[in-house]
């Protein structure tokens, strides 16, 4: 369990530099299109690079926020039903989250084309699809993990008794 947990933690953290890459690219070329445009001479293609980097800098966060547990959520209702079924309703929940993530990762894969580019610049996609097929992995990782977390919440085991018993198994093979 612990491995798996290293391996997701990594690939959380890789989606997480990914995104601070993107956000950097991304005011780099807010800054030097405004300088530009500042002079008199705008770079033709700002608002495609903008919005591609944009994408990158999404995707590469969807994992590090569902890590955080900073993704939107309204507990207004659930907040107030027993600790039992809060547990049960966030194991169903991220279900939902890691099969929806799989699913659009998987359509993406199914759906590479690796002729198709931007209008104006002529930017193939295939790269942003491959950034967003990574984004969704991640996240699909991350709701995976919190499942786990979720189903040892409801069966009421603490962390270290999950640690033991998976030691106790790997032992045991």
């Amino acid at each position: 369990m612990r491995i798996i947990s290293t391996i997701v933690t990594r690939f959380t953290q890789f989606n997480k530099w990914l995104a601070y890459a993107s956000l950097i690219a991304m005011m780099i070329i807010v800054g030097i299109c405004a300088i530009t445009r500042g002079f008199g001479t705008p770079i033709i293609g700002d608002i495609e690079l903008v919005q591609m980097t944009m994408v990158s800098l999404i995707v590469g966060a969807l994992a590090f926020a569902e890590k955080e547990k900073a993704h939107i959520e309204i507990g207004i209702i659930v907040d107030h039903f027993p600790m039992r079924v809060q547990y049960f309703l966030d194991l169903v929940s991220a279900l939902l989250k890691g099969t929806f993530a799989f699913l659009v990762a998987y359509v993406f894969i199914n759906k590479m084309n690796f002729v198709e580019a931007s209008v104006l610049l002529r930017v193939p996609f295939f790269y942003f699809k491959i950034l967003l097929i990574i984004g969704f992995v991640g996240w699909g990782l991350e709701s995976i993990r919190q499942t786990v977390e979720s189903v040892h919440l409801l069966t009421g085991k603490k962390e270290t008794e999950m640690v033991q018993e998976t030691d106790r198994k790997a032992e045991a093979l």
